[in-house]
């Protein structure tokens, strides 16, 4: 929607003086839009990718060579990227039982000696044994370690360790199932847990209102740059070790993924704030605008800013906590504007309460 065609709806709401129910409509079409439109787009494709890369293991391990390697990298890297666009819903399906599959989907930071445990055993990798194995051995995390050894000749640990494309095939098939999972769990032709936000107030057991079932996602907003000024950032550049970088908690750190990551996470709010006329997805700010609160060019300015201070970062994550504290530091900072905007101004505006981060204290 451009600027003026939002314009000109505030002015006709504000005109209207829209009632309470005509609110709650409006607040009904955001919340479905942002679940059909947003989360279930990026699941699907979440899906696809996995089933990809399921694939392009299989073929690499057949005849392990560099382009297949990078094929099936390729396939990991698309389905990281689907994920973390889709990090702002950290809650429902991701982390409550009887799912609990964020855990099971990206735990990390990764645990080498947890995976390596499992390169070195003899039992066999069937479903059912996958399926028993904690976190730390599978998931996406598991599978960069296995695609991206710390090797100068990267095929050559899987032509001289078979067990290492056992595990990948095996992880890889439990990772399409995951992600299968997790998309029906939301899908209204599914488990249908988004019928949790868009029926807020009127049979859900999670939100006793769509104002709470708002709450919940703009405070995730929030929560997901918390999280990557404090544990994505902060942690590895040392900032609660005395300044001493902890490489060992970074996020991709084997694919030198790790700022990427960050860069999907903030285009999953951009998204989310703006909407996205490919999918159709509305945005948060034609909400706000029709409340005659406009946070468009600070959002803007904000998310702008703290994209070009990630892509500052021009080294991998791994290299810039030792060789760039500063640009590290610089993304913090941008990073802790665009919360603040988000859990004080738009809050605010909102009328919403601003809550706990179910991540602070881990």
């Amino acid at each position: 929607m451009s600027r003026s065609a939002r314009v000109a709806l505030a002015t006709l709401l504000a005109a209207c003086a829209c009632s309470p129910r005509e609110v709650e409509d409006q607040r009904q079409k955001l919340l479905d839009s942002w679940g059909r439109d947003v989360l279930l787009v990026n699941y699907a494709e979440l899906e696809d990718h996995a089933l990809e890369l399921e694939s392009r293991a299989a073929i690499f391990c057949e005849a392990p060579s560099e382009a297949g390697l990078a094929s099936a990298r390729d396939a990991w890297w698309a389905a990281r990227g689907a994920w973390k666009r889709s990090e702002v819903f950290a809650f429902g399906p991701y982390q409550e039982s009887p799912w609990r599959l964020g855990s099971r989907i990206d735990f990390w930071p990764a645990r080498p000696e947890s995976i390596e445990m499992v390169l070195v055993s003899e039992e066999p990798l069937t479903p059912e044994a996958v399926d028993l194995l904690g976190a730390a051995a599978k998931g996406l995390p598991v599978l960069e370690y296995l695609l991206y050894p710390m090797v100068e000749e990267a095929v050559e640990p899987f032509v001289r360790q078979p067990r290492r494309c056992e595990y990948l095939i095996a992880i890889s098939a439990d990772l399409r199932a995951r992600a299968s999972e997790i998309r029906a769990a939301w899908d209204p032709e599914g488990e249908n847990y988004l019928a949790e936000l868009v029926e807020a107030g009127r049979g859900s057991t999670s939100f006793m209102s769509l104002h709470a079932a708002l709450g919940e996602i703009v405070n995730r907003m929030a929560f997901t740059l918390e999280n990557i000024r404090a544990d994505k950032l902060g942690k590895p550049l040392g900032t609660s070790a005395g300044g001493e970088p902890q490489p060992t908690l970074l996020e991709s750190p084997f694919s030198g993924r790790s700022v990427e990551d960050i860069r999907d996470n903030v285009r999953g709010i951009n998204t989310l704030f703006f909407g996205d006329p490919s999918t159709g997805a509305l945005g948060l700010d034609a909400y706000l605008d029709a409340k005659g609160r406009h946070f468009d060019l600070r959002m803007r300015t904000a998310i702008d800013a703290l994209d070009a201070a990630l892509v500052a970062i021009d080294a991998p994550l791994s290299q810039a906590i030792y060789d760039d504290p500063g640009g590290v530091e610089a993304a913090i900072e941008r990073a802790g504007e665009l919360q603040r905007l988000i859990q004080v101004d738009v809050i605010n505006a909102l009328s919403l309460t601003v809550s706990f981060n179910d991540n602070d204290g881990d």
